[in-house]
């Protein structure tokens, strides 16, 4: 196999960025979108997570990018599409790879075997410090994986100023530079396809963990009741929380649970349906909840935790409430429930948001300088 050419043979040839990407698919494929005005992009994914996601990652794309889909678990014949991926990277022939950290084996394995090749290698940090309860957990063995990958990486991008504090409170020794670029916006509507929300509609989404704080959100929902305040509360996704507290939504006449797998295009006319989103999280880092309320112009209440107030300004595009506080979670409700220019204001500050901060193109933008920086190039 023939070596890359020097960077300083290629200065005058576009960037080439690869993104590995065994999970986050739409997050990836918009991203890719996004840098490919700028540079050559070639995408890995996961065939199982691209299978999941790829109808709401519909993008009319201006400019061209590569797609390869692997199989990237030894259970879905990740014996083959592991090192596919390796020569899928390597092939390429690119200036920067771009991965996301996921604790598991094979993505740690991919950036050992990637990192004697000199290719520098931007890693984002979802999750710096793993949550209290469930979600992306921790484990030594996971520590170890985040270790290596970590040491590997030349840059590391996190989602907000707070997510960086949390990154540097976790990895002291790490030697190579810590940059903010934001969740971009998910589950966006095709266009023409937005609908107007149902009536004082409420939806609590996502995976069922303890940190998401459903106990939290029911309770909220029972004072509502109790003063008499119309809503309907919508609880969708999966996970420990929804047997725990299953019995008790049950007997709540305003509370309608979906506890199943629910498609791509169902959650996208979820969030559509939504007057608000709630995310009453007792510990966070960046929230793919958020991304997807503001991709359908739905303003949120949501705790003042971790990397959510670098997003979420209070009063502008959503309601911050203290986490784990269900008073306060239920005034902040009603007050969007029952205040119809409150809603407007809010819905058109989720609007902008996804127009500014969150908008693809823009973090793609911001991300090319740390490309080029890497690849010793000027930017043009």
């Amino acid at each position: 196999m023939n070596s890359p050419a020097p960077r300083s043979l290629r200065s005058s040839k576009r960037l080439r960025v690869a993104i590995y990407a065994p999970h986050f698919a739409e997050y990836s494929y918009r991203l890719a979108s996004g840098l490919a005005h700028h540079c050559d992009v070639r995408l890995v994914l996961n065939r199982k997570d691209a299978n999941q996601q790829w109808e709401l990652a519909d993008i009319a794309v201006a400019a061209p990018f590569e797609t390869r889909i692997r199989d990237l678990s030894l259970r879905r014949g990740g014996v083959i599409g592991i090192p596919a991926s390796f020569l899928d990277i390597i092939s390429f022939r690119p200036d920067v790879i771009h991965c996301h950290e996921v604790p598991e084996i094979y993505t740690s394995k991919l950036i050992q075997f990637l990192r004697p090749l000199g290719i520098p290698l931007v890693l984002t940090v979802h999750d710096a410090i793993p949550h209290s309860e469930g979600g992306s957990g921790t484990s030594p063995r996971e520590d170890s994986w985040r270790g290596r990958m970590r040491a590997a990486a030349s840059i590391v991008t996190t989602h907000g100023e707070s997510c960086i504090a949390d990154f540097r409170r976790a990895s002291p020794d790490f030697k190579g530079e810590t940059v903010s670029s934001m969740h971009g916006v998910l589950m966006v509507p095709p266009a023409g396809g937005a609908v107007a929300p149902e009536s004082a509609r409420i939806l609590f989404f996502g995976r069922m963990w303890a940190y998401k704080g459903l106990d939290v959100f029911i309770d909220a929902i029972d004072m509502l009741a109790r003063r008499g305040v119309a809503h309907e509360a919508i609880v969708a996704g999966r996970g420990p929380e929804m047997t725990r507290l299953g019995a008790r939504m049950e007997a709540m006449p305003t509370v309608k649970t979906i506890n199943a797998y629910i498609s791509p295009a169902d959650t996208g006319r979820l969030f559509q349906s939504a007057t608000v989103v709630a995310l009453p999280y007792k510990d966070a880092t960046q929230s793919g909840v958020l991304a997807s309320a503001y991709g359908n112009s739905r303003p949120v209440v949501a705790s003042a935790t971790g990397g959510i107030p670098d997003v979420v300004t209070d009063g502008v595009n959503g309601l911050l409430v203290p986490p784990g506080d269900a008073a306060a979670l239920a005034d902040a409700l009603e007050r969007v429930l029952t205040s119809k220019p409150l809603a407007a204001t809010l819905t058109d500050g989720a609007r902008q948001t996804a127009a500014g901060i969150l908008n693809w193109d823009r973090i793609a933008e911001q991300l090319l300088g740390s490309y080029h920086k890497l690849a010793g190039r000027t930017v043009s």
